[in-house]
């Protein structure tokens, strides 16, 4: 296919059945080479290892920049608000554009890692200018830009500087994942590390701030943004590094170069791939009802089961364990029946448990917490089984188009991500203010508290439910995807050799 007809791609089952016409036996071979030469464990355990870090950051982002800004800074707290959302419109423009280069980028060390590299230092600096605005440091650096004060314009500068940092980092590293393997299960190893020890980052920013309040008597959210800051400022080079150093990108014969497209028909491309679009609306929606549930889960504890902060905080890291002790359960499955229906699966998982949530009171929080513990079980099969399976598409487009753009695709897959998140926030309390609820006050209506506990669980469910027809029809089984890796196995093994054959 010439470069003139990729903006005609349109990949349906069909298609891919189209790629079944080499014979088994050439499939198998193929998938053989690739599991001979499969990754260790050490090499996908020090390549998941570098996510956590980055991890960490994000929780805190939601859960004590608002507070801190506007109790200890001083900045309206409506207008906080709405700089974190408006820094996030950047990444329509950065999320493509990094994609696209680190795709076209070809250098002796990768096309991931240099990206990566470039983004860790100013991660660091933008992460300390806004955890710890008040240190001789941040002073200092701010004084440099004609700055005298945390202002508005300081608080858009560096949580948009953050947010660029999290683009050069984050999303090459996922794109390098996907590509560290050819192989159908294997990928979602990789995956499962890479999501555990981001589970394991997100334990952390939680119990940070409790080691701080609880075992060294300094609460609130200035010093758990602090020590917060000064564990990533540590973390992040010591646990990326190896990865860096030790892990490989990918081996074998390469795909030609991806051919200069502007960003924008670069994602008509990569919209025309079906089996992509399919996975994408099914990520919006996965994504909005976890994000529903963690916006509402303090309202929901704190209000609705009238419990303490500190059994909240019990509850969110007995939660967050769960759904990360469950992704090697749902890995094991997906070997079993294919990653698609294992979601499928985590989906019907998760909506059987909601079911019970309303029903739930005060006198019940510990049969609550079970049935929570049950419920984020089913977390893991909906974060890290879908972009194993957006792997997988990859190598459709790479089968169809002989070109490797895993970063563009990835650079949509972030967009969306993004967007999901702020969706399910934004339904979430929208949808409890419209019922009256009121985190302010003690004593909300019983109408105002059964809202929250519906959107909590229902509404949550009802969202994900939303997905169930594109992925129980998806096309690209495990057999198909071995069958495609076979085609471009053959193709670019004959590519190198016409190469060597011409001295090029």
């Amino acid at each position: 296919m010439s470069p003139g007809n990729l903006g005609k791609l349109n990949v349906s089952e069909s298609t891919i059945q189209d790629t079944e016409q080499s014979s088994d036996t050439a499939a198998g071979q193929s998938s053989g080479k690739a599991k001979a030469a499969g990754l260790s464990k050490t090499k996908m355990a020090l390549y998941g290892i570098a996510n956590l870090p980055t991890s960490i950051v994000g929780l805190p982002i939601a859960l004590y920049i608002p507070a801190f800004y506007s109790q200890n800074l001083g900045l309206s707290l409506a207008t906080v608000g709405a700089l974190i959302a408006l820094s996030r419109l950047t990444d329509v423009f950065t999320d493509p554009a990094i994609g696209i280069a680190s795709d076209r980028w070809q250098t002796r060390f990768g096309r991931r890692k240099p990206w990566m590299v470039m983004g860790m230092p100013l991660m660091l600096l933008s992460l300390w200018m806004l955890f710890v605005p008040k240190s001789a440091f941040a002073v200092s650096v701010w004084s440099m830009f004609g700055g005298e004060a945390v202002t508005n314009l300081y608080l858009f500068v560096w949580i948009s500087a953050l947010y660029l940092s999290f683009t050069l980092v984050d999303l090459p590293y996922k794109a390098w994942g996907d590509e560290l393997s050819i192989d159908y299960d294997e990928r979602s190893r990789v995956t499962g590390w890479r999501e555990a020890f981001g589970y394991g980052g997100t334990l952390m920013a939680l119990a940070i701030p409790l080691i701080m309040s609880l075992f060294l008597g300094k609460p609130g959210p200035d010093n758990a943004l602090l020590a917060i800051a000064l564990v990533v400022v540590f973390l992040l080079p010591v646990l990326t590094a190896p990865a860096l150093l030790w892990v490989r990108e990918q081996s074998g014969p390469k795909a030609p170069r991806a051919q200069n497209v502007s960003w924008k028909r670069g994602l008509k491309i990569v919209w025309s791939n079906g089996p992509y679009r399919r996975l994408v609306i099914s990520l919006l929606f996965l994504v909005a009802a976890v994000s529903m549930t963690a916006t509402l889960s303090f309202f929901f504890v704190n209000a609705v089961m009238e419990q303490p902060f500190d059994r909240y905080a019990l509850f969110i890291l007995a939660y967050y364990l769960s759904s990360s002790m469950a992704i090697p359960i749902w890995f094991a499955i997906s070997r079993r029946i294919g990653k698609h229906k294992t979601v499928v699966a985590g989906i019907a998982w998760l909506s059987l448990w909601s079911a019970f949530i309303p029903l739930l009171g005060p006198e019940q929080f510990w049969l609550f917490f079970l049935i929570m513990l049950l419920k984020g079980s089913a977390v893991g099969a909906l974060v890290f089984l879908p972009a194993s399976m957006a792997a997988d598409v990859v190598d459709l487009d790479t089968l169809r188009t002989g070109e490797q753009r895993t970063g563009l695709y990835f650079s949509l897959w972030g967009m969306v991500n993004k967007a999901a998140v702020a969706l399910g926030v934004l339904l979430a309390t929208n949808g409890v203010a419209w019922f009256g609820f009121d985190p302010t006050i003690a004593d909300n209506t019983d109408a105002a508290k059964m809202s929250v506990a519906v959107l909590y669980s229902i509404g949550p469910a009802i969202l994900a439910c939303v997905a169930l027809p594109l992925l129980w029809k998806y096309p690209l089984s495990k057999q198909r995807q071995e069958r495609m890796r076979a085609h471009i196995h053959r193709r670019d093994t004959r590519r190198l050799k016409a190469v060597t054959a011409t001295g090029g």
